[in-house]
């Protein structure tokens, strides 16, 4: 697409409508991605009525392109779906994501094309082998994003949820290799066994060479990412960039002819990999401003896409009324091989019982198989004019490919899509987590105190009438007894070991960040604050996993340990298996420390804040016990040595003295310059005042 004043123009007009149909989705409940491709699909006939093609007429010059595509959009995508994945949930579900991504992928395209093959005769379309392969590559992937907006209404288990993300995440990259290879034979012709063969061995190569150099490229990245943590900014782009940097530099490495990597699994393998393991070391204030703003390009991605993709549907100029019948069979075909490769593909779980999956899971995965973005993608890939022998129709093959491409598109979006919840609630399947649910009602309980102590000051300073206070308070003693009564229900149900989690749940993420500023202040090296931080993430994996008052859920540490083990290769090739020195066991035993220590501090002060007990007494007691005897532990071994080797540790003690200094003075520049005492320029002469050396 070459860029023009009216396609520039054009493509922020949608940029806005989007924004339109995004408020209007929630105003009417509707999924989002739907009433896009709804309003994208309408927008043509609306624009050129009378008097409206003159004024609106410029949005016909914005078009979906395959580079546009393929190099612009999908890489953000794929960003978006890896970075925000958490890699440790997901290898609990590991066999069925790996199952559903690969072996079901492969069972769906063989299904469509065969039944096709054999079916489509019957209604007057002779169509070849290679042609139904062609379409069944370009339609096996599922897009999970209508599918978790309505998972995130509904209430699903988070695991389900993890599922269908995973699935979606992995099967992109695997279906678009099986297309170039299906293709490209397709084109060069089938010379039986070799050709076979040959197709099996390139598809190996992609993927294989496609994680490896995905996890060379997060390699070089979480080193950069690395080098520019003090700078804000320079991170952030990094890591905003890494994905079309991969994506393109794949696209490049395959164009030289040597060898042919997977762009997506490549992208994808970078995108988990530094969403997991690099961004842990951001400051929480960064972390959140990444996230969000990954999620926004998302967001606006996703809009272009779906609405651009009705704009597509509405122009393609293919003959819906001549290619009805083709696209109803093809429809059902789509949707009975989705059903056998979901149960084919899983068949392994229940025959070895790796992984629990209960039918009503199944179910919901066969129905829930929405088509998408990449979909679209693929099936714009094809050249318009190719040709297999055998084709006969008065239409291209590409014609008729986007045909059935945007028939099933619609079928899942307006049909499959907005039946979801309803068959949720027949399958009964949602969310039942105890452990989330008394973490919510500890939480609700010290905002309800924390709002109660507003309106008693506000009342003191006399903005609000005794009538006025009366309503209000009455309605958030309301609030804080219905929170109460929850807790005493969940007691009965699950006993105060359910609370215990919930507090220590809250613990662990007071340590999580605290750890993180004592790294970013470099009071720690990145291996003791990474050998620290996965214990920690191990923690509250098991925690957030609760099943029963034991918490036996040890299953995944092994796993897990190894992931660990595997990724610390990576960000520290040169540091493995190496003693720990006396300094790195101080590091160790301080930061577990004083992480200790600030959770203590918070927690307590949430407790006797509001003068009523935030926490179950009981619960807030016993977790208060464990979690001294813990600080006290590690500020025991770390005087132990600090008096052992104190010569030795001189030097280091003094960069912590050092450290300890520049992170005071850090928190008080914070606090002048959020209340507007300072400018940047003010601020960095206070700091060239202000600057000692030990």
């Amino acid at each position: 697409m070459v860029l023009s004043i009216t396609s520039a123009l054009a493509l922020f007009a949608l940029i806005a409508l989007s924004t339109v149909v995004f408020f209007a989705s929630k105003r009417f409940n509707v999924p989002y991605t739907v009433l896009l491709v709804f309003v994208g699909i309408l927008l043509i006939p609306v624009v050129n009525l009378p008097y409206l093609k003159d004024i609106f007429g410029f949005l016909e010059h914005m078009v979906l392109t395959p580079e546009l595509l393929f190099y612009i959009f999908l890489p953000v995508l794929l960003l978006e779906s890896g970075f925000n994945m958490r890699i440790r949930k997901m290898m609990s579900s590991a066999w069925s994501i790996s199952l559903l991504a690969f072996v079901s992928v492969l069972v769906s395209m063989f299904t469509i094309a065969g039944l096709l093959y054999f079916i489509m005769p019957y209604i007057g379309v002779n169509m070849p082998f290679m042609v139904a392969l062609v379409f069944g590559a370009i339609i096996s992937p599922t897009d999970p994003v209508a599918v978790l907006a309505i998972f995130k209404e509904c209430g699903v288990p988070r695991r389900l949820s993890m599922v269908f993300e995973g699935e979606s995440l992995l099967n992109d990259g695997t279906a678009m290799a099986l297309f170039l290879i299906i293709l490209s034979v397709a084109t060069n012709g089938f010379h039986g066994t070799e050709t076979i063969l040959k197709g099996i061995e390139e598809f190996i190569l992609m993927v294989v060479l496609g994680v490896a150099f995905g996890l060379f490229m997060a390699f070089v990245f979480s080193h950069a990412v690395k080098l520019t943590r003090s700078n804000d900014f320079v991170t952030v782009t990094l890591l905003l960039i890494s994905a079309h940097i991969v994506f393109i530099l794949t696209e490049v490495i395959n164009e030289s002819g040597l060898v042919h990597i997977s762009p997506i699994i490549a992208t994808a393998v970078t995108a988990v990999f530094l969403g997991n393991y690099s961004r842990d070391a951001l400051a929480p204030n960064v972390d959140e401003y990444l996230h969000k703003l990954v999620e926004h390009m998302a967001f606006v991605v996703n809009s272009l896409v779906f609405l651009m993709a009705g704009l597509l549907f509405a122009s393609s100029g293919v003959n819906f009324a001549e290619l009805w019948l083709p696209i109803v069979v093809t429809v059902f075909v789509v949707a009975f091989a989705r059903v056998v490769a979901v149960y084919f593909g899983l068949s392994p779980l229940s025959i070895f019982k790796v992984e629990d999956m209960p039918p009503s899971w199944k179910k919901l995965l066969s129905w829930g198989s929405l088509r998408g973005a990449l979909s679209i993608i693929i099936v714009m890939l094809i050249p318009t004019d190719f040709t297999i022998e055998g084709w006969a129709q008065p239409y291209s093959i590409y014609e008729f490919l986007l045909a059935l491409t945007i028939g099933c598109i619609l079928t899942t979006l307006f049909i499959k899509a907005p039946l979801i919840g309803p068959l949720m609630r027949k399958l009964d399947i949602r969310e039942s987590n105890p452990l989330k649910q008394a973490h919510e009602a500890d939480l609700a309980v010290y905002c309800l105190l924390n709002e109660c102590a507003q309106l008693q000051r506000y009342k003191t300073k006399g903005f609000l009438s005794p009538v006025k206070y009366d309503l209000l308070v009455s309605q958030l003693k309301t609030k804080l007894e219905d929170a109460e009564n929850k807790r005493k229900e969940l007691v009965s149900l699950h006993g105060i070991e359910v609370f215990k989690q919930s507090l220590h749940l809250a613990m662990i993420h007071v340590e999580m960040t605290s750890l993180k500023r004592l790294y970013i202040n470099e009071e720690v090296s990145e291996k003791t604050f990474r050998k620290i931080y996965s214990k920690l993430s191990v923690y509250l994996d098991k925690i957030e996993e609760y099943k029963n008052p034991d918490l036996k859920i040890a299953s995944h540490a092994e796993r897990k340990s190894r992931l660990e083990t595997f990724a610390n290769i990576i960000l520290q090739p040169l540091n493995l298996r190496k003693e720990l020195t006396h300094q790195q066991q101080l590091e160790y035993y301080r930061a577990q420390m004083i992480s200790a220590r600030k959770a203590l501090k918070a927690i307590a002060a949430m407790q006797t804040e509001h003068g009523s007990p935030v926490f179950l007494t009981e619960a807030y007691e016993d977790v208060m016990k464990h979690y001294r005897r813990y600080k006290d532990g590690s500020g025991s071994k770390a005087d132990n040595l600090v008096a052992e080797f104190a010569e030795e540790l001189e030097p280091y003690l003094t960069k912590l003295a050092h450290r300890s200094l520049a992170a005071s003075g850090t928190r008080a520049m914070n606090y002048l310059n959020e209340n507007g005492i300072v400018d940047e320029h003010t601020q960095h002469e206070i700091r060239h005042i202000c600057a000692v050396k030990l």
